[in-house]
């Protein structure tokens, strides 16, 4: 029913992180991102707004505006879904602009949607180096002031966040298979998503070119 493919990402520029280290910050940041409706069988925000402060590790004396990376047994890592959230976004832009739809067909967003899952025992990726060695501490931080026009006037402020520099990132995904042994979402369809996806970037900071990438893909075998 599934055909497994391994994917390995590897970043040419800042892997950038965009998790709220503020604890009152967290559950506001997540619900400016839950979906419209939620899927059965996921965790509710207050659930994973506790996950997440369990997993960040803030400095003393940091500004409250830090965005960290999410650590678990010493190590960072991403939350397997925030991948996926990435691949179903590069697909609807793919499907508006690039490969358009086929009357009475399901469009090429819908497909990935529906077809490609990450593997229920990855729950977390490990950021790793070029040569697999987990990334334990995030390489630096790097502050950039920030505008927002409001009606009151614009409002500045300091922006601070952690990033990981010549950063890896290695995961399974697991695509639907028809009965005649043929993936839903093709290989050669995963290649554009992630050679768009490596572009566009992953995670925070993609307005400064941070979480571009180069990747490698092939369907694991057995």
């Amino acid at each position: 029913m599934w055909t497994r493919f391994n994917v390995r990402w590897e970043f040419q520029t800042n892997l950038c992180a965009s998790v709220p280290a503020d604890p009152q910050m967290i559950k506001r940041w997540l619900e400016s991102r839950k979906p419209a409706t939620r899927p059965p069988d996921t965790k509710s925000i207050d659930e994973v707004a506790a996950e997440v402060a369990e997993t960040v590790l803030v400095p003393e004396d940091q500004p409250p505006s830090l965005l960290v990376f999410q650590r678990v047994d010493g190590k960072l890592v991403t939350r397997a879904m925030t991948g996926r959230s990435h691949i179903k976004d590069c697909a609807q832009i793919l499907s508006s602009l690039y490969v358009g739809k086929i009357e009475r067909e399901k469009s090429f967003a819908v497909k990935v949607k529906q077809a490609i899952y990450w593997a229920p025992e990855n729950y977390w990726i490990p950021i790793v180096r070029r040569d697999g060695a987990p990334v334990t501490e995030a390489d630096g931080q790097i502050e950039r002031p920030i505008h927002a026009f409001t009606p009151q006037g614009v409002i500045s402020a300091l922006k601070v966040f952690e990033y990981v520099t010549d950063a890896v990132m290695e995961f399974p995904l697991l695509v639907l298979t028809t009965p005649k042994g043929t993936p839903v979402v093709s290989e050669s369809d995963l290649k554009t998503i992630f050679m768009y996806g490596g572009m566009h970037g992953y995670a925070g900071e993609r307005s400064l070119d941070g979480g571009r990438y180069v990747f490698s893909i092939a369907e694991a075998q057995g």
